[in-house]
Parts: C-alpha cells; sequence; structure tokens
C-alpha cells in the first residue's frame, strides 16, 4: 500500500479527478502515513493545488497539520499564488502567522508571492488602502529584498495612483537602500513610465527616460515602447518618432505605439502611412493597429481615410469585435456619416450594450437626439441591460433636444433600476438636463436627494440656477457648497459669475473673481473674464470694463468685444464704442455676421452712414449668415 501510494503521489496531476484525489487522501489518513510521516504531505499538497476543485481541501489540511516542517508552508504560498487565488496567499501567510509557523522566512518567493497577492486583489475589490498598507509591511518585514518583490511593490503602488511612493522606491533601489547588488531592471522602468502616463506625470518620465539612455536599457525594447507611449500621450510626438527611428530593432508594440501617437494628435495621413510602412516591412498588425488606425480617422475627422480602413478590414477578411465595432461606429460619427455607423451596428447583430452606447453617443454629437432616445426603445425590445454610459447618453438627448416629457420617463426608468438609482453620475446628469429644460423644480428634487453630492452636482445646481435668471439662488448654492467643504472649479466660478452677471449683481461677482484667483488659485479663462466685463458694461461701469479688457491675462476675443461694443451703444458712450471699432476691427477672429452687425450698429447710431454701407458690404461680400437663435426647452408647463 506504501509504495502504492508514492507512486501515485509522484505522477502527473491532470490524471486525477478530484474524487481520485479525495479516495488518495483517505488512504493516506487512515494509513496513518498523513500524520505520522510528513514525506507524504509534500507531494499530495502539490497534487490538490493543482487542481481548482480541491484547493479548499488543500488549505483545510494543510492549516490544520501540527508537524508542518520550515520549507512546507513557503511551497504552500506559492503554489497559491501559480493557482492565481491572491485571497488564498494572504490567508495562509496570516493563519501561519497566528499559528506562529512562519519564523524567519529566508525565502524571497514568498514575499514576492505576498506583494503580487496584494496587487492582485486590489485590483479586484474595494479597500485598497489597507491591502496596500499590508503588502508594504510585508515588504518592510523581508530578510532580503529582490528585484521581483522591489517590481511588484512598485507595481502596487502604480496601480493605486501612488506614483511619488513608486518613485521613491525606486530612488532608495539606486541609494542602495536595498544592498549594491540590487539594480532596477527593464521591468522596474516599464512600470514607472506607464504609470507617468497613467497618473500625468511627464517630467517624471522624462527623467527616467534620461535614465534608461544613461543606464543602456532604452535599448530594451519594452522600455522603448513605454518611452514612446510616454511622449506620444502628452503630445511631443516629434520626440516619439525621434525615438521609434533610432530603435535598432521594432515590434508590433512599437509600431503600433507610434501609429496610436499619430492618431492621439489627429495626424491620421501620417497613422495610414506609418501602418503602409509596417506591412512593407512583414509586420503583421492586430486589433490594436486597426482601433489606432479608425481613431486616427476619427480625430482627424477623415471620412476618406475611415472607409478605407474599414474597407482594408473587410478585404483582409479581420474579425470585427466588439472593440473594433465600437470604434468604427465612434469614427462614422464624429465624421458626421450617422448612416454608416448605425449600418456597422445593424451589420454586427452582436447584443453587446457597448456598441449601442457608441450609436447613442453618436447620434447625440451629430445633434439626432430623437434617434438617440428611438435606440432606446430597441433595446428594450431585444432584453439588453442598459448601464450607466446609456443612461448619459438618453439623458444628454432629452438635455439638447429641451425633451422634458422624455427626460421623466428615462428619470423614472433610472429609479426604478437597482443598478443605476444609486448612481451619482447619472443623478448630476439629470440635475443638468432638467435645469436646461427649464424645469428647476424638478433639477432641485433630484439634487436634495442625493446622499452624497460632488463638486459636479454643486455646479450643476449653481448654473442651472444661473441660466434660469435666478442669481441670488445661484450664489446661496456656491456659498453652501463651501460651507460644506467642496472646493469649487474653473465651471463652477463660471456658474456663480454668469449668474451674478444677469442678476445684476456687480460687487458680488467682483469679490468672487478676486477669490476664484486669490484664495482658489484658479487662472482666470475668457469665460470667467466675459462674465466681469458684460457684468461692469450692463451696470454702465464701461470705463471699468474697458481697464479689466486692458489688464486681463487673455487675448481678448470676438464675443468680448461685441459685449463692449453694444454695451457702448446702449449707454449711448458712442465715442468710446467708435473707439473700440477701430481699434479692434483687425482681430483676426472678426469675421462673423454678428461682428459686422454690432459694428453697423454703433456707427448708424453715431450717424456714419457711409461706414455703415461699407459694413454691409463687406457681411454681403462674405456671405456671413448669423445662426439663427433656438429655445433649449420644448415643454412650457
Amino acid at each position: 500500500m506504501r509504495q502504492r501510494l508514492t507512486h501515485l503521489l509522484h505522477q502527473n496531476p491532470k490524471l486525477f479527478s478530484p474524487q481520485n484525489l479525495l479516495q488518495i487522501q483517505t488512504q493516506l489518513t487512515t494509513t496513518g502515513l498523513l500524520s505520522l510521516n510528513p514525506s507524504f504531505l509534500i507531494p499530495f499538497l502539490n497534487l490538490t493545488l493543482s487542481n481548482p476543485s480541491t484547493l479548499h481541501h488543500a488549505t483545510a489540511l494543510f492549516t490544520h497539520t501540527q508537524h508542518l516542517n520550515a520549507p512546507t508552508w513557503p511551497i504552500m504560498v506559492r503554489r497559491l499564488n501559480l493557482d492565481a487565488d491572491p485571497s488564498r496567499v494572504v490567508s495562509v501567510f496570516k493563519a501561519m502567522q497566528r499559528l506562529k509557523r512562519n519564523g524567519h522566512v529566508l525565502d524571497p518567493y514568498v514575499y514576492a508571492s505576498l506583494v503580487k497577492a496584494c496587487n492582485k486583489l486590489m485590483a479586484t475589490r474595494e479597500g485598497k488602502a489597507s491591502l496596500i498598507g499590508y503588502a508594504s509591511r510585508v515588504f518592510d518585514i523581508m530578510p532580503q529584498s529582490t528585484v521581483v518583490t522591489v517590481n511588484g511593490m512598485v507595481s502596487g503602488f502604480v496601480k493605486n495612483d501612488m506614483l511619488d511612493e513608486g518613485v521613491g522606491l525606486f530612488k532608495k533601489i539606486l541609494d542602495c537602500s536595498f544592498g549594491l547588488e540590487l539594480k532596477p531592471n527593464y521591468v522596474t522602468l516599464v512600470v514607472l513610465v506607464s504609470g507617468c502616463v497613467e497618473l500625468d506625470g511627464f517630467i517624471v518620465g522624462k527623467v527616467l527616460h534620461s535614465y534608461c539612455c544613461k543606464t543602456g536599457l532604452d535599448l530594451v525594447n519594452e522600455v522603448s515602447n513605454a518611452v514612446i507611449d510616454l511622449y506620444s500621450k502628452f503630445g511631443h510626438i516629434s520626440e516619439a518618432a525621434r525615438m521609434f527611428n533610432e530603435m535598432p530593432e521594432r515590434d508590433l508594440v512599437s509600431w503600433n505605439s507610434m501609429i496610436a501617437g499619430y492618431a492621439g494628435v489627429g495626424d491620421c495621413r501620417k497613422a495610414l502611412y506609418l501602418f503602409r510602412e509596417m506591412r512593407a516591412d512583414n509586420v503583421g498588425f492586430d486589433r490594436v493597429s486597426l482601433i489606432s488606425l479608425i481613431s486616427a480617422a476619427a480625430n482627424g475627422r477623415d471620412l476618406g481615410m475611415g472607409k478605407v480602413v474599414h474597407g482594408y478590414m473587410t478585404a483582409t477578411g479581420a474579425e470585427i469585435t466588439v472593440a473594433i465595432g465600437t470604434a468604427l461606429i465612434d469614427m462614422y460619427s464624429k465624421c458626421g456619416s450617422t448612416k454608416c455607423a448605425k449600418k456597422v451596428l445593424d451589420e454586427l447583430q452582436d447584443e453587446n450594450i457597448v456598441l449601442w452606447n457608441s450609436m447613442i453617443h453618436g447620434y447625440v454629437e451629430c445633434g439626432h437626439n430623437q434617434e438617440a432616445l428611438e435606440l432606446f426603445n430597441q433595446i428594450q425590445s431585444r432584453k439588453l441591460r442598459p448601464d450607466e454610459i446609456t443612461m448619459v447618453g438618453l439623458i444628454l438627448a432629452c438635455r439638447n433636444s429641451g425633451d422634458l416629457s422624455h427626460g421623466i420617463g428615462i428619470h423614472s426608468y433610472i429609479e426604478n433600476d437597482i443598478h443605476l438609482q444609486g448612481s451619482i453620475v447619472l443623478q448630476n446628469a439629470l440635475v443638468d438636463m432638467y435645469a436646461k429644460c427649464g424645469s428647476m423644480s424638478l433639477a432641485k428634487v433630484v439634487f436634495d436627494k442625493m446622499p452624497s453630492k460632488d463638486v459636479v452636482s454643486w455646479t450643476s445646481i449653481i448654473v442651472g440656477h444661473a441660466i434660469n435668471g435666478e442669481g441670488k439662488e445661484a450664489i446661496l448654492a456656491f456659498r453652501k457648497m463651501c460651507a460644506e467643504k467642496v472646493e469649487p472649479n474653473s465651471v463652477t466660478f463660471i456658474g456663480v459669475l454668469s449668474a451674478c452677471d444677469h442678476a445684476g449683481l456687480v460687487e458680488e461677482g467682483l469679490n468672487l473673481y478676486d477669490d476664484m484667483c486669490r484664495v482658489y488659485h484658479i487662472k482666470p479663462q475668457i469665460e470667467h473674464c466675459g462674465c466681469i466685463i458684460d457684468m461692469l458694461a450692463r451696470a454702465g461701469r464701461l470705463e471699468e470694463a474697458h481697464k479689466f479688457v486692458k489688464s486681463m491675462p487673455i487675448e481678448l476675443n470676438a464675443v468680448v468685444w461685441r459685449m463692449l461694443v453694444n454695451a457702448c451703444r446702449v449707454h449711448g458712450d458712442f465715442a468710446r464704442g467708435l473707439c473700440l471699432v477701430s481699434g479692434f476691427t483687425d482681430l483676426n477672429t472678426l469675421h462673423g455676421a454678428e461682428d459686422h452687425v454690432a459694428s453697423s450698429n454703433i456707427l448708424a447710431d453715431a450717424g456714419r452712414w457711409d461706414d455703415v454701407l461699407n459694413e454691409r458690404s463687406l457681411m454681403a461680400t462674405r456671405t456671413n449668415t448669423k445662426a439663427a437663435g433656438k429655445s433649449s426647452i420644448r415643454d412650457f408647463r
């Protein structure tokens, strides 16, 4: 029996079913070999750990066995990690700590397994702060760090948006804090540079690139690809191209990174040229290559190129996956061809909600709001489950069209769906939609019921009050927001300054503008300055408005120019108005019909009829047409 069991324990694990393993365990237990002879435990653990169905038996057996020797539990931890069960790795380690069986462990791979397990758990569950803290404590108690454990820890920091901590650990390696022999490898740099791309750390990324050049790691393809991606994502396409051209060898990822870089800056012709060069070098293409080309056409609004890429895919028999289909729908929509986008959706005949979301947002972007709302009926008839992105698109369609009745229906659907009703994103969108449709009472109902409010929530209600002529209510909401320690952003100040502008609250508006600059350190944009100028101009304080224009940190545009000219006309200050007309007629932005009308009106009020005829003639020769005004409110209830 003993020889037979020994033979079985050293066979290929794939030969045994879960039932076979349980039978072997029974034989080992009844014969006493499992409890009396530890040499049978490790091979049996290896067998049970190799089968997902018996993992829990292995863990239970392991934690209840009293005679485990020192090497046994590290093997257990390492094998568990190989089976991609991170929670069991942490559980076994904690159990061994409680049972005091882990003592002083010198196996660095155990700690590497623990750090990797924490990283995997952080990627799949909440409570990330406690997990990264646990991983840090495990890392700190390691008797000896290796590049594997360091890379695992750096990766954990980056995944938790802790780039500074990851870079700090990298600096410790360079300072020889972990010994003279431990050096960063290419994986360390790939993780850190990729983290810089994700976490807006361009300056740090450039420093890391410099380190790579000094150490020769820039010759490693994986590092070069990460650096190309860094420069591309931050718009430094010439630096990315230089890096790409200097590579001794390029793989598919290199080509894809460069094509995606050109796509990101809207240089669709260069992206297509690079793809052709790649194919000429006998380098294959994949899903990423095609999506990058489609994105290039979309960003460049180049319908012709988009159709060429789509045709190439059809000719080569490339599979149109959900990701590629979504990219095609997005591209056709951005190029204004919603018919082609809808044809792609119909031909795919896929029940994935992502495709439908792309089509809904495509319709909204092209101003076809009714078509977007009609898609919702098709989604329901196909028994598809709308998600947050679906509902945001539908709410935008109601908002843009001013369709309050449809908006109420969408709101009702959200309230009755357990997966959607608690979404702060949807609640913010509903507040904005009701406000744009002119129903501040419904907007306030949604706002007041929100269990938690972020800066977008407060900004939405403030802007809603502002566009509906409720200036004092907008300022009151702003004060409540500050009282609740929610810091306003640039858009919040546009809303509250606009409210002051239309309510005639000049001093309040000037004080808020001063707070924005001095207290919140928000750099003024043309929209902020426009509110102040219009506010002063409406109040007849033209001298102050003119001085503000001269001192503001942003170049004057046509909209602000028209504000001042029209204010001079309203308040009878023709001299100042004529001075503005003669001083700003050379602005590159002054070519619209509204600009000529503003100039013509004040010239007429000043009795300069020859100049009026000249302005009208210029307007006629440039065939400028004035865009008709349109209300965003359809239901006046």
